[in-house]
């Protein structure tokens, strides 16, 4: 496939090492692994050793598996019946951890039962409680088997993950759980639904329900959603970030700026901003062979960038696509006339007019930086300049 590009991306095997280095990665890289809680006492370690015995778990959808019940702490897989213990046997069942951390949910009964939970990554926008936004993107729908009434205890926990880079500024302890009213379709934080409290040793969110069943999520007060600026400090806190391609980069909560900036290429660099009051996190893959550029323009970078964020962004939200060009660049065009566009998937054929993607663009020639404003950062993006504006012919590439 040949595709139009500036010429001197023929020489990017040489001058790659000279495009501008990526910030130093302050972002956690241990997402996927589980958060360890304090070790249980000799006492209660004793009690879990003993307190075991088998149970048939019936899932959600009918499935029928077996496995083993055990009180004491346990770890929980999403989508999975898990059988609990009865005898008034209490058991802690973690699972793994997310963007800001992990659930975990407590039950104590005389009577056996089988657990289920299912994640909802993405819930409605407008579900969130008044005066509040979400901490964690993600939502958790429970199901026992049998019923919650009077149950010895039930809880709903979330054990918050202080290396987070997502929680980075934000005041945790200041988060509350809340249920989803099936009725009006948004989540409920009162009371009524159970009491909560904050333990600060545990960096944990509890709430002891009356019913356990339903979707929970976890949110935070926007007004203390950002830790308060020392005085006469800059009020706009910003993180910089090394992005890597193909991994999924989380971004925090209350908003707070960060700037993710991705490997260079001999033309340039990507960088993705995003400031939002909910946590999310942002996924970008390349993409060597992109539909050809519109008509009378060229590439300046070859690849297109593909974004994907794991919850949708608001209309609040400032997201923002951006492109760093090298000083190879700047000389080769007249930087005034370069563009970012978007590919309509249904058409197959890039848009550049930032009126039609809603969008605003900005040159900023003292950061050799194109900008753009635009109201999704989901889609798949790329870099052009009208071949007009090109100082020296260009040529064709085979990729």
């Amino acid at each position: 496939m040949f595709i139009r590009v500036l010429p001197f991306v023929l020489l990017a095997t040489q001058i790659l090492s000279a495009a501008a280095a990526p910030l130093a990665a302050r972002h956690d890289g241990n997402h996927g692994s589980n958060i360890q809680k304090p070790a249980a006492s000799s006492a209660s370690a004793t009690k879990s050793a003993s307190a075991s015995a088998s149970a048939t778990a019936t899932g959600m959808a009918g499935a029928t598996a077996t496995a083993t019940a055990k009180a004491g702490d346990i770890t929980g897989t999403f989508a999975t019946a898990i059988p609990l213990l009865g005898g008034d046997q209490k058991t802690d069942v973690l699972f793994t951890k997310g963007t800001v951390g992990s659930l975990e949910l407590e039950f104590q009964d005389k009577n056996t039962n089988t657990l289920t939970v299912t994640e909802n990554k993405a819930p409605a926008k407008n579900s969130v409680p008044a005066g509040f936004a979400f901490l964690d993107p993600v939502t958790y729908k429970i199901a026992l088997e049998k019923s919650a009434a009077g149950l010895t205890l039930q809880k709903v926990d979330f054990i918050f993950d202080p290396a987070s880079t997502a929680l980075k500024g934000v005041d945790f302890a200041k988060a509350k759980v809340g249920k989803l009213c099936t009725e009006t379709k948004a989540f409920v934080i009162s009371d009524a639904v159970g009491e909560q409290e904050f333990e600060d040793d545990e960096n944990e969110v509890t709430l002891t329900a009356s019913d356990i069943n339903g979707e929970w999520g976890i949110f935070i007060p926007t007004a203390s959603a950002a830790a308060t600026p020392a005085a006469g400090g800059n009020t706009e806190e910003e993180t910089n970030v090394t992005g890597t391609f193909n991994k999924a980069i989380a971004t925090p909560a209350g908003s707070k700026k960060t700037d993710i900036l991705f490997t260079a290429s001999a033309a340039g660099s990507l960088e993705v901003e995003i400031k939002s009051a909910a946590a999310n996190t942002i996924t970008v893959k390349k993409n060597t062979k992109p539909v050809a550029p519109p008509t009378g323009f060229v590439f300046v970078d070859p690849t297109s960038f593909q974004i994907a964020t794991a919850s949708a962004t608001a209309a609040t939200d400032l997201v923002k696509v951006d492109y760093i060009f090298t000083d190879a660049v700047a000389k080769a065009v007249d930087i005034t006339k370069g563009v970012i566009g978007k590919l309509d998937a249904a058409k197959n054929e890039w848009v550049t007019d930032p009126a039609a993607l809603k969008a605003e663009f900005e040159v900023e020639a003292d950061e050799n930086e194109w900008t753009l404003t635009v109201p999704d950062l989901n889609g798949e993006w790329a870099v052009f300049i009208p071949t007009t504006a090109v100082k020296s012919p260009q040529v064709n590439l085979l990729l």
